[in-house]
């Protein structure tokens, strides 16, 4: 009998490999930066094309392998096969092998598949009965890595629309082919519940198992299940050394560490990642560790190295953490394009208009997203708020990071240096001089022009001009408030008394309650239109306050030009500073005018304006060489010879040159509110603050000053050494006791109150700062964080509806909760 031959069809090696084609990429990993990667954040692997990975493999069908009989030529008889006893003991071993096989093989999946039987799938999958798209050819497998990989990448530009018809289309062949595939588009499509569902029969299927229980572990994170989270990222690293020969061993490895919460471990690893796409993935996944570590600097330089990855949110996000502001204005606008990033993008941005003082600017961009105002108040409840004060307050490297030594750089501190220089006003400066006691009382008081026409016997004018020069004198002794208080109870003697006006307005211009000074320079305009000084100086308060001043400045240059006699030069040059028209200044440097310390402060505020610094420095010179005890005047005048240094030498140069100066403290204590506030904000950033507060207290005890001043010194400094339970008790005794209830000092209880943790104290002590000043910017601003921080979204926006663009809290700023 012939012997028979068996003929067998072999796969070739690339056949095999073929079959073993393998890839796992990142799909996507979302959050803000900030969150721990745990926070609802999740990590997809779909299939590829590495060969040495596990994932995904296709089988294609092949040919079966035919064992062919056939006869020998020769006379031999043929055997039949029935009888034939040794090919049917090859049958018999074959089918004890294949038992053998069978048995072995069921032992080992459910060995392994059935490790907590409560979470592992006991049916096996059934097919989808939806035929895919004919127009794709699904079974070529570069294909499907193609539809994929354009899958992933328009999911992460942010086209989230056309990226989900992709997953849809590849989820339904997967479906017949791979339950981890399967898992990994309904992950993208956001059907975690599903994809969880799949990831276990995934695993129990021994497919592709330590990157199916990574999802599976990502899926019950993102499913809130903390016990099905930790046991399948425990499962996954079960199965790590499964994949010990893997090129992907390191990025897998980081993986579970990332989702673990080892932060260095996994930083480690993903740094030794280097293939595509997983290098891009590492990178990303490595700014969100960095930004986790608040390592900010080094999560913005990853996300600039990887070019998978639509970082444009994670980047602003990352810059307003870092406090660079228009870098994160810039990156966020760019995120607001995509409609998957708009309203996480959108609600920042918000934040970032509110911390940079841009309130229209946001409540614009608001309007034009959402026409309804309950949609506007659902993005700002995206992101909770905590109020609190300035670092700049207490830090000194911070206080002397933002440390302007440009003493004159806004409009507000040109006008408030003004107003302190300002005189006065009397109808006999010479009988005025003897009630006063003050040095150069010249400088501060001043004869009103036809101040005869309102007084008309010169007994009542004589008296009165005295009790006039006796406030005064409490107001140029540094007792503003008593002079302020003492004027209004005069005024109400003679209401139409136009110096009585101008005085009371000055005294509350000097106290920065510029709302009652207009009302009162513009009054004092009205009853005498040749009062130019009450005119401007009522246009600076209209300034401050945000009103239109088109109408009052019309009048007085109206008035100007009608009178034949004019020769207020000075008042003329402050009209162009009203209007920001420096150029038109200029003259008035040359005139040839008396140096009053308003004028000399007004050139150096005209040359500081035409970049004129020589000149500028020059006049801060004569200024305090008329004046070497006053504050303000020694403070402009060390800042003119030291504005070059860096900040360092600055302090350094100031703790010298203030330490034996001889000065008049009692500006401190009672006078104008800019004189208190530069000599703190001097102190604090050259590091003499705790030890002037100490001098300060030791003077208390001995001073014959009124206490109600002294309160009010040392409660102001108690805010910037950070003693607040002190400060806010003496702000009571000010409010309770003494019956202080101006809007300054209702506002600095305020902050004193926030800094002792009484949120609730402050929003009533703002709510009467603001009804006693509605124009004060500083109680509004305030107002409307810290409704904000409560949620009440409406009076929130009513506030910032009240406040210009570019207003800045001194005070007051927010912390994003986490």
């Amino acid at each position: 009998m012939a012997e028979k031959e068996d003929i067998v069809l072999e796969r070739s090696e690339d056949d095999l490999n073929n079959k073993e084609r393998l890839d796992e990429s990142l799909g996507e990993f979302k959050g803000q930066e900030g969150q721990a990667p745990d926070d609802e954040e999740f990590v997809s692997l779909s299939e590829g094309s590495n060969e040495d990975d596990v994932g995904f493999s296709f089988t294609r069908e092949s040919a079966p392998e035919e064992f062919s009989s056939f006869e020998k030529t020769g006379s031999q008889e043929l055997i039949p096969w029935y009888k034939d006893r040794k090919f049917m003991s090859l049958v018999g071993v074959s089918l004890v092998i294949i038992c053998i096989l069978v048995f072995t093989l069921t032992y080992l999946i459910f060995s392994e598949g059935n490790i907590k039987a409560d979470i592992i799938a006991s049916k096996p999958v059934e097919k989808s009965e939806i035929v895919p798209d004919e127009s794709y050819k699904y079974k070529d497998m570069a294909k499907v890595d193609a539809m994929i990989q354009k899958a992933n990448a328009l999911y992460l530009k942010g086209e989230i629309q056309q990226s989900l018809k992709l997953y849809k289309q590849i989820a339904i062949y997967n479906e017949s082919l791979s339950n981890y595939n399967l898992g990994v588009s309904q992950m993208n499509e956001g059907k975690l519940q599903e994809a969880f569902e799949s990831f276990k029969k995934a695993i129990a299927s021994g497919e592709n198992q330590t990157v199916s229980a990574i999802n599976a572990a990502v899926c019950a994170l993102k499913l809130n299940d903390e016990e099905k989270f930790k046991y399948y990222i425990d499962l996954a690293q079960v199965y790590l050394p499964k994949e010990g020969k893997s090129k992907l061993y390191n990025y897998y490895l980081a993986l579970i560490d990332y989702y673990k919460g080892y932060y260095p471990e996994a930083l480690q690893m993903f740094q030794q990642v280097n293939i595509d796409p997983y290098n891009d993935i590492s990178k990303y996944l490595s700014a969100k560790i960095y930004a986790k570590m608040d390592f900010d600097a080094k999560a913005v330089q990853q996300l600039n190295s990887q070019g998978n990855f639509e970082p444009s949110l994670s980047l602003g996000l990352l810059y307003a953490r870092m406090g660079e502001y228009d870098k994160a204005k810039s990156s966020l606008n760019t995120a607001m394009k995509i409609d998957r990033d708009f309203n996480q993008s959108l609600a920042a941005l918000s934040l970032v208009d509110i911390k940079t003082g841009d309130y229209q600017d946001m409540l614009m961009r608001l309007q034009n997203a959402y026409k309804k105002e309950e949609d506007q108040y659902k993005i700002l409840d995206r992101y909770k708020i905590k109020v609190r004060l300035n670092n700049d307050l207490f830090n000194i490297a911070i206080a002397q990071s933002h440390f302007s030594k440009d003493l004159l750089k806004n409009l507000k501190n040109q006008f408030d240096l003004l107003f302190y220089y300002a005189p006065y006003q009397v109808f006999d400066s010479k009988q005025a001089s003897l009630y006063i006691e003050k040095a150069n009382v010249t400088n501060f008081v001043d004869d009103s022009a036809d101040s005869g026409e309102y007084l008309t016997t010169s007994n009542v004018l004589s008296s009165t001009n005295v009790k006039i020069a006796n406030i005064i004198n409490h107001a140029l002794n540094q007792q503003l408030r008593l002079a302020n208080e003492e004027f209004q109870q005069l005024l109400k003697n003679y209401p139409e008394h136009s110096i009585l006006q101008y005085n009371l307005a000055l005294s509350y211009a000097q106290m920065q309650d510029y709302e009652q000074a207009y009302k009162y320079f513009f009054s004092s305009y009205h009853l005498n239109p040749k009062n130019y000084l009450a005119g401007v100086f009522a246009l600076f308060c209209a300034k401050l306050n945000d009103l239109d001043t088109t109408k009052l400045y019309n009048e007085i240059v109206e008035n100007m030009s009608a009178d034949t006699n004019f020769k207020a030069n000075m008042q003329k040059s402050m009209l162009f500073l009203v209007k920001n028209d420096y150029v038109s200044m200029l003259p008035y440097l040359d005139e040839k005018t008396s140096d009053t310390p308003l004028s000399l402060m007004l050139k150096a505020i005209i040359a500081k304006n035409n970049n004129l610094s020589n000149r500028m420095d020059v006049e801060m010179a004569k200024l305090r060489s008329q004046l070497p005890e006053d504050i303000i005047a020694n403070i402009l005048y060390f800042n003119s010879l030291n504005s070059n240094f860096n900040i360092k030498e600055y302090a350094q140069n100031a703790q010298i040159h203030f330490k034996n100066l001889k000065l008049d403290y009692r500006s401190v204590f009672g006078g104008p509110n800019i004189a208190r506030e530069f000599y703190v904000d001097l102190m604090h950033v050259s590091g003499l603050l705790n030890l002037e507060r100490n001098k300060f207290k030791e003077l208390m005890n001995t001073s014959k000053f009124e206490s109600e001043s002294i309160i009010q010194t040392l409660a102001y400094l108690d805010i910037f050494a950070k003693q607040f339970e002190e400060s806010y008790a003496l702000y009571n005794i000010l409010i309770d006791d003494y019956k202080i209830k101006d809007t300054r000092t209702l506002f600095l209880a305020a902050v004193a109150a926030i800094g002792a943790n009484n949120p609730n104290s402050a929003i009533a002590l703002l709510q009467l700062s603001k009804l006693t000043d509605k124009n004060n910017k500083e109680s509004k601003a305030a107002l409307g964080l810290l409704y904000q921080e409560v949620q009440n979204y409406e009076a929130a926006i009513n506030q910032y509806k009240t406040l210009p663009n570019d207003f800045k809290s001194k005070f007051f700023t927010f912390d994003i909760k986490n």
